[in-house]
């Protein structure tokens, strides 16, 4: 009977690999801000653990806070769930760059095009089209006249409101 229970039990080196990850998930949360803290599935100890971690400007303190706040996650924290939050949150700023990204490209196609692509690339948005158009050509305007990029920002602040995709 002890022999079961003691197969069934994790080992010392799995145990800690465990808790070194625990840490390290604990890590990767205290670097997030407050807002961003609010919408993970953790405890208020863990969260305010977390923010008092921040909070220190001590090598030694932040190590030994760390340390208290993996111990935390171990006792209270549901770490698939913390895994999961935290994956989409990367998720989420990758998206959020390949869709900039994506609206800077098409912002500089509109403004480097030519009258025939330019109305190729507009065909997409009938009801806004003069209002990029004018935008484009603003932008050209002051490109060519080493002015400010006011319409050129205006243009991508317009084209993200349309939400393109």
């Amino acid at each position: 009977m002890e022999e079961n229970l003691e197969e069934n039990r994790p080992s010392r080196s799995q145990k800690k690999r465990e808790s070194t990850a625990l840490q390290q998930m604990g890590e990767e949360l205290a670097v997030l801000s407050p807002s961003q803290l609010a919408t993970m599935p953790i405890s208020d100890s863990i969260r305010k653990a977390l923010l008092e971690w921040q909070k220190l400007s001590s090598h030694e303190g932040k190590r030994r806070q760390m340390q208290y706040i993996g111990r935390l996650m171990r006792e209270e924290g549901d770490a698939k769930a913390i895994q999961d939050a935290l994956a989409l949150l990367k998720l989420g700023h990758a998206g959020e760059t390949a869709s900039f990204k994506k609206l800077e490209l098409l912002r500089d196609q509109l403004v480097q095009a030519s009258p025939d692509e330019l109305d190729t690339l507009l065909s997409p948005f009938p009801s806004e089209e003069k209002t990029l158009r004018d935008l484009v050509l603003r932008a050209r305007n002051e490109r060519e006249h080493n002015r400010p990029p006011h319409a050129f920002r205006s243009l991508f602040r317009k084209l993200r409101e349309l939400n393109i995709d």
